[in-house]
């Protein structure tokens, strides 16, 4: 995966207590950050490691930035992540939530011009056990292997991984789009870099009921993604006519017309169901069915004859 590239990242907004409280956790898990940004602290040293007023001002001094982490409040976002755009930054993960929708429209216009790849808003971030933590939360229940788990919700991860490694099914990573209703990256995105990605054997994607995504990926699945896939969906005891999100996300899909079609519990099980696809009841069912899709595909390794 090209989110592999483990080399110098930068913290926007290092200033902030979150990102004060998550970054020497990074640098000590191994995760290679070169800096951060506040502007008017240049010279300052913040969690042991440089401060700059600018991005460019970063890369002049530590050389190309790779991926940037945004902490900074909600109204500053779009400024910030324009700012590590023009820089030459590809790989932008947006801690922060309660982005405007509109910034976030403006953001995505320039990310797809400049080909840029963003985790967020308000995302956990990204992990591969043992190697690299992008973002917030707690990675101590992911162990290393070759599931991929894909998750709209940080909690939601930890409570697969915990049940995969009672299994011994270790995770090659975990990625965290967020779950703002206009996410800088889709899940369709995601399971194309997990498809081409040799380390992961099976992805466990984790959605919720009601969404129109995830309807929408079942042929995506189908036809697309080579590697098995596993979804999980929560929320089936939440009221389907009630949106549950925060405020400022249901005012603003009311002024703009875009709330989604639901789906009931059951409508979504069965649309997966027809189609063949891997659907789990419940997060214990994800092993059996994680393992069952697995296993075709070893078989086929080891009757493979190598190449001489």
């Amino acid at each position: 995966m090209d989110w592999k590239i483990n080399q110098n990242i930068l913290i926007q907004g290092i200033h902030t207590p979150l990102a004060q409280y998550y970054v020497p956790r990074m640098v000590a898990y191994g995760t290679q950050i070169v800096g951060g940004v506040s502007a008017g602290r240049s010279g300052e040293e913040i969690c042991g490691l440089p401060v700059f007023d600018l991005v460019s001002e970063a890369v002049r001094q530590v050389g190309e930035l790779t991926t940037s982490l945004i902490f900074v409040d909600a109204f500053e976002v779009l400024d910030v992540a324009f700012e590590a755009i023009a820089a030459g930054i590809s790989q932008l993960i947006i801690v922060t939530a309660g982005v405007p929708p509109l910034d976030m429209v403006r953001l995505f216009s320039m990310a797809k011009k400049s080909q840029v790849l963003i985790l967020g808003p308000g995302s956990s971030g990204f992990v591969i056990p043992g190697k690299l933590w992008l973002g917030t939360g707690f990675v101590t229940h992911f162990q290393p292997g070759n599931i991929a788990i894909l998750s709209r919700f940080s909690s939601l991860s930890q409570e697969a991984a915990i049940v995969l490694n009672d299994e011994a099914l270790g995770q090659s990573c975990i990625i965290d789009v967020g779950n703002a209703d206009l996410p800088g990256s889709n899940f369709a995105q995601w399971l194309d870099l997990l498809d081409a990605d040799p380390e992961t054997q099976a992805i466990a994607l984790l959605g919720r009921y009601g969404s129109q995504e995830e309807i929408e990926l079942i042929p995506y699945i189908r036809d697309k993604i080579k590697t098995p896939v596993v979804t999980y969906l929560c929320g089936s005891h939440a009221p389907i006519h009630r949106s549950c999100h925060d405020a400022g996300t249901i005012i603003a899909n009311q002024l703009s017309y875009c709330l989604s079609e639901t789906y009931t519990p059951t409508e979504m099980g069965a649309a997966f169901k027809r189609e063949k696809l891997l659907f789990g009841r419940s997060l214990k069912d994800l092993p059996s069915l994680l393992k069952k899709a697995i296993q075709p595909s070893q078989s086929r390794a080891r009757k493979t004859p190598a190449k001489t």
